[in-house]
């Protein structure tokens, strides 16, 4: 497999890129907004996001006979002690909500850090025991499974966070839409063009944006402030997504 120093380390030790994905899934995934609002002062909540965040790192040492289980096990152990962390900071006012886009940064960059971490003292068993290349595809499954992962709900909460200012505020004269259908149609245009970039179809990738203008020309045409915003948040996405698969799949 011939490819760029991050894909190919992903691809080479799969327990990783396995923690990663669990991660993405607990922490992204199987938390709802109001889950992420509770957890700040609210101990209980803190506890039921820790149960989810647990769940997938379950999944995976039920599902993959490694050697290095204990390595999920630490994994969980640092989230808990992150987000314990942050917990009491916040309950203490030390961390306020204007602060929130940075904490969220930071918070993201401490949990990739103590997986990367806690992994590297595992680093050596898992690619000579746990990962006989006889054992795993060629093709990298599991980097495009954590690409796919990364690109939907991820995606959407750092865009809510830095690019909402943007967002034009609904008169009585814009029109109606189902609560979360913008969210969703982001995540199904990223998984369109991903699904692209994997075919080789990159042609095709046009026809995503096509199909979006078409149902929101109406709008886009009367209303300057959703236009912009509507091409801001279409070249995130695009940007997003060929970013991710170049650092995750090439």
């Amino acid at each position: 497999m011939d490819n760029n120093v991050i894909s190919y380390y992903l691809f080479e030790h799969l327990p990783f890129t396995l923690a990663l994905i669990a991660h993405f899934l607990g922490d992204f995934h199987f938390q709802s907004q109001q889950l992420a609002n509770q957890k700040k002062l609210n101990f209980k909540a803190l506890l039921t996001h820790l149960f989810w965040v647990g769940l997938p790192l379950l999944m995976i040492v039920i599902i993959f006979p490694f050697r290095i289980n204990s390595f999920f096990f630490k994994v969980w152990l640092a989230h808990f002690a992150i987000d314990f962390i942050k917990y009491f900071l916040t309950k203490k006012g030390f961390l306020k909500p204007v602060w929130e886009k940075y904490v969220f940064l930071i918070d993201q960059i401490l949990h990739l850090v103590a997986i990367f971490l806690i992994y590297d003292q595992y680093a050596y068993t898992a690619a000579v025991l746990d990962a006989p290349k006889a054992e795993y595809p060629a093709f990298p499954i599991f980097n495009i499974l954590l690409l796919l992962v990364l690109i939907t709900k991820p995606v959407n909460i750092v865009f809510k966070l830095f690019f909402s200012k943007y967002q034009p505020k609904e008169g009585e004269e814009a029109p109606k839409t189902k609560a979360g259908a913008g969210a969703l149609i982001g995540q199904l245009e990223r998984l369109t063009m991903a699904i692209f970039l994997i075919w080789g179809q990159f042609a095709a990738i046009g026809l995503v944006f096509t199909a979006k203008s078409i149902a929101r020309f109406d709008r886009i045409s009367k209303d300057q402030g959703f236009a912009e915003y509507y091409l801001i948040g279409s070249l995130f996405s695009i940007i997003s997504v060929l970013l991710l698969y170049a650092l995750l799949v090439l």
